[in-house]
């Protein structure tokens, strides 16, 4: 699938400069941790138990499907 957007150049212009202003802040100013922060964490019991949980579970459902694949008209309808 594939989508055009079309943005005007003064609008584009804008959010490219906003985004290279946010992209020169430090990582000390932003809210948001450093990546290298959550790499140093330990992962705990419980946090391997879910994803082993988790992996179990998308395993098992990986071709559920409810009910027939509808056509391209019936899908262009709704």
């Amino acid at each position: 699938m594939q989508t055009t957007l079309r943005i005007d150049d003064e609008i584009y212009r804008a959010a490219k400069a906003q985004a290279v202003s946010r992209a020169r802040r430090s990582p000390a100013s932003s809210s948001r941790p450093c990546a290298t922060a959550f790499a140093r964490t330990a992962v705990t019991p419980e946090a391997r138990e879910r994803d082993r949980l988790m992996e179990a579970l998308l395993k098992r459902t990986a071709r559920f499907r409810v009910g027939p694949r509808p056509t391209r008209e019936e899908t262009n309808a709704r």
